[in-house]
């Protein structure tokens, strides 16, 4: 077990007028045996709503590198934060098309 934590460098969206420089996102892990385990930057491992973020690495062709699973589960983690129970319900942040006539 390694107690050296890890950060990644993960890249979100592209540039655009409001963000020049893009969006990313910093994700830290530490390797522990062949899996990657997603940790705070104090290295305690992230849990959210009882699901635990570890995935297995391998070194051969066709497996995931150590970086490439990090980078998923930091994907992962950033999408399940947004969708937590004070998060913006999808289909509720547009215009409300009302019917001509009124």
């Amino acid at each position: 077990m390694s107690d050296e934590i890890k950060t990644i460098h993960v890249h979100m969206k592209g540039p655009s007028r409001s963000k020049p420089g893009g969006v990313s996102v910093i994700g830290h892990y530490r390797v522990e045996d062949d899996n990657v385990v997603m940790c705070r930057s104090d290295g305690v491992p992230i849990e959210l709503n009882g699901k635990r973020f570890r995935r297995k690495f391998g070194v051969q062709s066709g497996e995931l590198s150590e970086r490439e699973a990090a980078g998923m589960m930091t994907r992962e983690i950033r999408l399940e934060l947004k969708q937590g129970p004070y998060s913006r319900i999808t289909g509720f942040s547009g215009p409300i098309p009302y019917p001509k006539g009124f």
